[in-house]
C-alpha cells in the first residue's frame, strides 16, 4: 500500500522548487519526490530512486536509476503542456509507477476488487427500509467507505508515518540544502506538492458520477480532476484543502524510526544524483526506540 505525489518531476528543475528555496540556492536545488509503502518509502530524483525499508534494527536502502519517464525532447516537452494532452501524461506515468512495482499493482487490483465486491454486496442489500436506504447510499456513493477505511489506514498505521517522514526530509533539503535528523525533524510534515493536493478533486468528481449518471464520465472525469488541478492547484483554496487534508487525514507526525529512514534514504539518493556510486546500501541503526 503507498500513496504517490504525482508531482514527482517530469523535469529536474520546477517553479515550485524555485519558490521553495532561497534565490541564491536556486542552482543548487535538485527536486524529490517520492511515496511512502507501510514498511518504508520510495524516493525520485531526477535520475535516480531510492528504496529504503527498516528490518530488525537496520535500514536497507538500494538506489538505481528512476523508472519514471522524463520527456527530454523539446517538442514532447511543450507538448507535455498541452491542456488535456497533459491529463493522458499525467495518469501515463501514474499508471506506469503503479505497474513498476509488483506489490503495488496487486494491492491496486485488489482494491479494486473489493471495490466491486462491495458495491455489488451494497447493491444487493439496498431496499425501502432504513438499513437498505443506507446501502443504497453506499452503492450509489462508494466514496465514503473508500475514503473512511484510507484515511483510518493512513492515521492508525506507519503509511502515514512515512508519508510524513517523507515530506520531512524533502522540506529540510530544499530549506537547508542538507538532510540531518534535526533538521528533517524541525521541518514540515505539509509539502506543497503532495498528491494528497489532488484529492479534494477526486472527492468531487466521485460524488457527481451517480449524479450525472453517464457511463462515459467515468472516463471523462480522470481528465476533468487532472485538469481542474493543473488550473486551479496554485490557487490559495486549493492550497488550503490540500494542507488540512495532508494535517488531519494522509500524514502523522513520524517518530524517529520512520525519519531515520527516511533521512538515510534521501542523502545516499543525492550521492547518487551528485555522480557518486549508488547501488545496494544497509544501514545498521542500533535499537533505540
Amino acid at each position: 500500500m503507498l500513496t504517490f505525489d504525482p508531482l514527482t518531476p517530469l523535469y529536474s528543475r520546477s517553479d515550485l522548487a524555485r519558490e521553495a528555496a532561497p534565490k541564491e540556492q536556486e542552482m543548487d536545488r535538485m527536486m524529490f519526490g517520492g511515496m511512502a509503502r507501510w514498511d518504508g518509502l520510495d524516493l525520485y530524483g531526477p535520475a535516480y530512486m531510492s528504496v529504503a525499508y527498516r528490518r530488525k534494527g537496520e535500514i536497507h536502502i538500494r538506489v538505481q536509476p528512476s523508472n519514471l519517464w522524463r520527456p527530454k525532447n523539446p517538442a514532447i516537452r511543450r507538448a507535455a503542456e498541452i491542456p488535456v494532452l497533459r491529463s493522458f501524461i499525467f495518469w501515463g506515468r501514474l499508471l506506469s509507477q503503479i505497474v513498476g512495482s509488483l506489490w503495488t499493482l496487486l494491492f491496486f487490483a485488489a482494491t479494486m476488487a473489493a471495490l466491486w465486491i462491495f458495491v455489488s454486496l451494497m447493491q444487493f442489500g439496498s431496499g425501502e427500509s432504513l438499513m437498505g436506504s443506507f446501502f443504497g447510499f453506499l452503492a450509489a456513493f462508494p466514496i465514503v467507505p473508500i475514503l473512511v477505511f484510507f484515511f483510518a489506514v493512513m492515521k492508525l498505521g506507519p503509511l502515514g508515518r512515512y508519508h510524513g517522514a517523507e515530506h520531512k526530509v524533502v522540506a529540510a533539503y530544499e530549506k537547508y540544502g542538507e538532510v540531518t535528523l534535526a533538521n528533517a525533524r524541525k521541518s514540515s510534515r505539509i509539502h506543497p506538492r503532495c498528491g494528497t493536493n489532488i484529492l479534494g478533486y477526486i472527492i468531487l468528481a466521485a460524488l457527481l458520477d451517480p449524479l450525472i449518471g453517464w457511463w462515459g464520465y467515468a472516463i471523462l472525469q480522470f481528465i476533468l480532476i487532472s485538469e481542474a488541478w493543473f488550473i486551479f492547484g496554485k490557487t490559495r483554496p486549493s492550497i488550503a484543502i490540500g494542507n488540512f487534508l495532508q494535517e488531519h487525514f494522509t500524514t502523522t507526525e513520524p517518530r524517529r524510526v520512520e525519519l531515520e529512514v527516511a533521512v538515510e534514504s534521501l542523502r545516499r539518493l543525492i550521492h547518487a544524483e551528485d555522480g557518486k556510486k549508488g547501488g545496494e546500501s544497509l544501514v545498521t541503526v542500533p535499537a533505540r526506540y
